[in-house]
């Protein structure tokens, strides 16, 4: 094989690895972009971890209101009152929480049906 063959047999290596990089980092976008453009996706992993972070604070007030409440049977404390309405309150803000999350699911579910009459 002369000199100028082996050049452009070079060349035309070097082009198609750049064609085949090119394709990959094409992939790579058209990939990125799907997962995007893909909205009820997101909007279901956003509402998973909207639930998930609700739990987790509802879990952790229950923890502190236990607490306080083992420390009060520990000291001797009698009066029900406060401690009652520091559970109270917990409860009320667990209870609009899951309101809060379930609501845009109801409101959908609901024109749904409407959609049908």
């Amino acid at each position: 094989m002369t000199h100028k063959a082996q050049e452009g047999s070079a060349d035309t290596r070097q082009l198609r690895a750049e064609v085949e990089e090119a394709r990959e980092q094409l992939a790579d976008t058209v990939a990125a972009l799907a997962g995007k453009a893909d909205v009820k996706a997101h909007a279901r992993e956003m509402a998973a971890h909207a639930k998930s972070k609700a739990l987790f604070e509802a879990n952790e007030a229950k923890a502190r209101v236990q607490h306080t409440a083992e420390e009060a049977a520990n000291r001797g404390f009698t009066r029900p009152g406060p401690v009652l309405a520091v559970v109270g309150g917990l409860g009320a803000a667990a209870l609009v929480t899951y309101l809060l999350l379930h609501r845009d699911h109801h409101r959908n579910h609901r024109s749904h049906w409407k959609m049908w009459r």
